[in-house]
């Protein structure tokens, strides 16, 4: 086919009246959509405008408010902070051996993350304090009784081959029990071992946003008494009932005169589980025999 031919055939085709309703329908929908996106982004400008006036007005009336009525600037102050997140840092790791001692040691301190910046607050510069003493008198207690121990062996006619190199096994740890964005349960550990074992558990449970330790009441109702020794009663039975082996004073037959548990007190020692429940603590030897081990008791809230 030649282009002559061609151009003829093109230019001999009708074009559909319905066409030019088409492409007017077409342009009329296109103007329509440019009408209508134009008066949304109006609205949205409007409205955005109105927004940051609003906010920019919030945060006026806070600053004034905090600067000029010292009844809200107290109340603001109480409200807990958001962001802050405990660590838990070994900020001691000692591990030694030598003729007399085997230390094995970590020790933790608290710090408070706001913001991406380690601060100290009142609570963890005491709880921080508390514990480096706790684990400087320990070390230095164990380590002076064995001095005499071994003192007092020579001196009533032991001999080297009996003492046969004896050490001492000197150990502190720590042990998160629980953590959440404003709350951290923290269990320390001390325990020596020589002639017997002996251990020591203390418990910090804090409330960062409030800047406090933690209370039984605080966690469970001014009713927490009643409800922590019906529970560890009823918890104390049901041990017994399930295992023959399971003892605690006052509460075997032939033990009647051994007073057993009565009651917490303001002393008692917990920490808060992971599910947020308080867990009651006993020392070996507070309620039942030392076979027994430290005593737990969860307590439902």
């Amino acid at each position: 086919m030649k282009i002559d031919d061609s151009k003829k055939i093109y230019d001999s085709i009708q074009i559909p009246d319905e066409l030019n309703e088409v492409v007017k329908n077409a342009i009329a929908s296109r103007s329509k959509k440019t009408v209508i996106m134009k008066r949304r982004r109006d609205i949205m400008k409007k409205t955005f405008q109105g927004f940051s006036v609003t906010a920019a007005g919030l945060i006026v009336c806070t600053v004034v408010a905090l600067n000029t009525s010292q009844t809200f600037a107290t109340e603001m102050a109480k409200l807990p902070v958001i962001g802050n997140i405990a660590k838990v840092l070994t900020v001691r790791s000692y591990h030694n051996s030598n003729e007399l001692y085997n230390i094995d040691m970590d020790v933790p301190n608290v710090v408070v993350e706001n913001n991406g910046n380690d601060t100290d607050s009142n609570l963890t510069k005491e709880v921080n304090a508390e514990i480096d003493k706790i684990v400087d008198d320990y070390k230095s207690q164990a380590e002076a009784e064995f001095v005499e121990y071994k003192k007092a062996f020579f001196e009533t006619g032991g001999t080297e081959e009996e003492w046969n190199g004896r050490t001492m096994d000197i150990h502190i740890a720590y042990d998160i029990k629980s953590q959440t964005e404003n709350t951290l349960s923290l269990e320390l550990v001390t325990s020596k071992a020589w002639v017997s074992a002996d251990e020591e558990r203390h418990y910090y449970n804090l409330d960062l946003g409030s800047d406090k330790e933690m209370t039984l009441e605080d966690i469970l109702g001014k009713d927490y008494i009643t409800l922590c020794n019906e529970s560890i009663l009823k918890q104390i039975k049901e041990r017994m009932a399930e295992d023959e082996n399971n003892f605690y004073f006052g509460f075997g037959e032939d033990d009647s005169d051994i007073e057993g548990f009565k009651t917490i007190t303001d002393d008692t020692a917990f920490y808060i589980n992971k599910s947020g429940n308080p867990v009651i603590v006993f020392p070996k030897y507070e309620i039942a025999p030392g076979y027994m081990g430290y005593q737990e008791f969860e307590i439902s809230k």
